[in-house]
């Protein structure tokens, strides 16, 4: 390709100590929204035509984000994945996260040492947020 249309894709990119890769998980910056980091999947990352470093990022949700808002089944950490993404300069990354299912966060969080980390999410289902709908991580729709 050439011109604008030609990018450079990697699968890794290293910033400072901490490598990112295409799959992890990451914390964005978001001024104003200390409680409710924005957080998303790395789907790609590319080097465009004017040298911008790039990433394709898949949203989570926080349930008070969600039309039906927190319930109380959510627990502190809880996120519903989405298939809303966008593309963002790779500076808007503040840190990398896990989001794991329900049963490993559990796990992980027994443990002293685990249990104040705040880079830490479990997957409680997925929401579309132009519909609204909900679904639990069990594949139970949850109705407004």
């Amino acid at each position: 390709m050439k011109g604008k249309a030609r990018k450079l894709f990697y699968k890794a990119i290293v910033r400072g100590k901490e490598t990112l890769r295409v799959g992890d998980c990451a914390v964005f910056l978001s001024a104003g929204r200390p409680n409710l980091p924005y957080i998303g999947r790395i789907e790609s990352m590319w080097e465009s035509w004017a040298s911008n470093m790039v990433v394709k990022v898949k949203w989570f949700y926080h349930p008070e984000e969600t039309k039906l808002g927190k319930r109380q089944s959510d627990g502190k950490n809880a996120l519903y994945q989405s298939c809303h993404e966008d593309e963002n300069d790779v500076q808007t990354i503040s840190h990398k996260c896990q989001v794991v299912g329900r049963e490993h966060y559990e796990q992980l969080t027994r443990g002293r040492r685990c249990q104040d980390r705040q880079d830490l999410y479990y997957l409680a289902g997925t929401y579309d947020p132009t519909t609204g709908r909900l679904v639990t991580a069990d594949g139970v729709p949850i109705l407004c």
